[in-house]
């Protein structure tokens, strides 16, 4: 299978994080690099660093160049849905990153537009392509009935201290999509809907700034008979993983959960006794899965599989929406 040609948009933290680790990646291969014009200079400079070919400050000139099969949108979060649109409408497979709309209507607008020009249309979340999450999958069953799940995903930005000295930025800003919820805790929710399904009832018990971003907030899922717990913080740190436990035992994830560096099962005993089962170590970039899988499902054209993720992340659309109009 010859490597996915992308075309890269956007010169943001998770996009230089993600050409780092290019040579991790053979299964895609970056023809172009295109930015806002003040942002050239640093394409240009990471365009020769990672001998990409091509920069571009406008995203007409850089669809209509061409040389490339799929738009990797990494924008800041308010700015995903109109660059999709456009790369969409140029005609171009787009792999978009996380969170993937500010809405499920938006979400859905943009599946109709991909349909309708024949392309596929991606969310880059991490979590489902792990190996791990295919373990905790697998032993799911060991567990029983839940009875209890939590997650937590908190990290300190690096923006925070910004944001107390009034200097703006996007992660902090509600125009922008910013906070806790969309940023950190969509982890965590695509964990737990992965493993456990949709909730009946949902709420958000954010904690927020002045200007009312959610620097933090936990996500209560009500299941009927148990209801999970999802923590995110960009204000605070914190220890970080899940656990998902039962009458027969208990899931653990060490670790954030966009990574989930350890992972494992504990079946029967009874405080904190047990038989344990680890599950696989990643051996590769964590973002390495997801662009190996999202190659491959657009080489062989892999409708089933897009849907299957597209399923996966309009629910998990859908639950954000219902958080954030149930937040206190």
């Amino acid at each position: 299978m010859q490597p996915l040609k992308l075309a890269i948009l956007s010169t943001s933290r998770i996009v230089e994080e993600f050409l780092q680790h290019l040579p991790e990646m053979p299964e895609v291969s970056v023809q172009a690099l295109c930015c806002r014009p003040r942002s050239g200079d640093k394409a240009r400079a990471w365009a020769a660093q990672h001998g990409i070919p091509a920069v571009y400050t406008d995203e007409a000139a850089c669809y209509a160049a061409g040389g490339f099969d799929a738009v990797y949108i990494g924008t800041a979060n308010h700015l995903h849905y109109g660059a999709a649109r456009r790369a969409l409408a140029a005609g171009y497979h787009v792999i978009l990153e996380k969170p993937f709309t500010g809405t499920a209507a938006e979400a859905r607008d943009l599946y109709a537009l991909a349909d309708e020009k024949g392309v596929l249309l991606l969310e880059a979340i991490t979590t489902y392509y792990l190996p791990q999450f295919a373990f905790l999958q697998r032993e799911l069953e060991k567990v029983g009935p839940v009875r209890g799940a939590m997650a937590s995903f908190c990290a300190r930005s690096r923006r925070y201290d910004d944001f107390l000295n009034g200097i703006w930025n996007t992660t902090f800003d509600p125009a922008c999509q910013g906070g806790a919820l969309g940023d950190m805790n969509v982890y965590n929710l695509h964990l737990l809907v992965g493993l456990l399904g949709m909730p009946k009832r949902a709420e958000y018990r954010p904690s927020r700034a002045e200007n009312g971003i959610d620097t933090a907030g936990m996500a209560l899922l009500d299941y009927g008979d148990v209801t999970a717990a999802a923590l995110a913080a960009k204000d605070s740190d914190s220890v970080n993983g899940a656990v998902i436990q039962g009458p027969g035992g208990r899931l653990v994830v060490e670790g954030g959960t966009n990574a989930m560096p350890v992972v494992y099962s504990v079946a029967g005993g009874v405080r904190g006794g047990g038989t344990r089962t680890d599950g696989p170590a990643g051996d590769r970039f964590r973002m390495a899965y997801e662009f190996a899988e999202f190659a491959r499902i657009i080489a062989e054209k892999d409708t089933a599989a897009e849907k299957t993720a597209r399923a996966r992340t309009l629910a998990v659309m859908d639950l954000l929406d219902t958080l954030r109009q149930n937040a206190e």
